[in-house]
């Protein structure tokens, strides 16, 4: 089979996966080795034609990304999604009998792609140069004149007449002492009586989140999920909002993230989301 494949292959819809969570650059051999529809689990004839070839996926790979949604943010999907098209051809009808009017023919069609303007170019016109200049002048101008003059100078409100004289002691009315009554002595409350503040609620989570996890038998702060199809640590971190050197701390028994099987049973934090 050739080391190169034209790019209909990569996305006709009869040769990729009609599951949307599996990599549409799947793909699987056959004993000619032949690219056909890919496998739907971890299998050494699974290969990622993304690049332009047929490269194996190692079982990590597959199970991680290539089966699961998780293939969108894969470097290899990225870039085959982001590939280059394929270069404009001159028609055979287009072409004369002449060698000389062959070449330039070819050579033109590429040239025309590469000189024609993009639709997002934009044009640096003398009146955007002009207004820019000025812009720039008036400010430099405002700075200049504020510096020379020490600052800018706010006016103080002075109090009127009217406001002076009611705040003046010889106009205000003199009041007279009025008798203060003497405090007596208030019994003061038993200590039985005294009122016991009684401790806050504590505000209970109200995350939807609590209803995929199960609470851990013998440890607080300790939730339990299974592993379900198409999870990996990270997106498992990520949905529940919790870091994910936590989730590698709670869980000394994984040795290997990639090694996670749907089923599988593992301890988180409380979700924060």
């Amino acid at each position: 089979m050739d080391g190169e494949l034209d790019r209909p292959l990569l996305i006709d819809a009869e040769h990729r996966s009609p599951d949307p969570s599996t990599c549409p650059f799947l793909r699987a051999v056959d004993d000619d080795d032949r690219l056909g529809l890919p496998v739907e689990a971890v299998d050494p004839r699974n290969r990622c034609v993304a690049t332009g070839g047929y490269d194996p996926q190692d079982a990590a790979q597959q199970r991680m990304a290539c089966l699961t949604a998780s293939h969108v943010s894969c470097p290899r999907y990225l870039s085959g999604v982001a590939g280059p098209t394929t270069a404009p051809r001159v028609p055979e009808d287009a072409v004369t009998t002449e060698p000389d009017e062959r070449v330039a023919a070819a050579a033109a069609a590429p040239a025309a792609a590469v000189s024609a303007p993009g639709r997002g170019a934009r044009t640096l016109t003398p009146a955007v140069i002009a207004a820019t200049v000025f812009l720039v002048a008036s400010a430099s101008a405002a700075i200049a004149f504020v510096a020379l003059r020490g600052g800018i100078d706010l006016p103080i409100a002075s109090p009127r007449a009217s406001e002076v004289a009611l705040a003046s002691p010889t106009t205000a009315a003199t009041a007279e002492p009025t008798s203060v009554p003497t405090p007596t002595t208030a019994a003061s409350p038993s200590p039985s009586l005294a009122a016991t503040p009684s401790p806050a609620p504590t505000p209970t989570s109200t995350s939807d989140r609590y209803a995929l996890l199960e609470p851990c038998p013998s440890t607080p702060d300790c939730y339990v999920y299974e592993i379900r199809a198409g999870d990996n640590l990270q997106s498992i971190a990520n949905y529940f909002g919790v870091p994910y050197d936590t989730v590698l701390a709670m869980n000394p028994q994984i040795s290997d993230p990639a090694t996670i099987q749907p089923g599988d049973e593992i301890n988180l934090p409380p979700p924060t989301r």
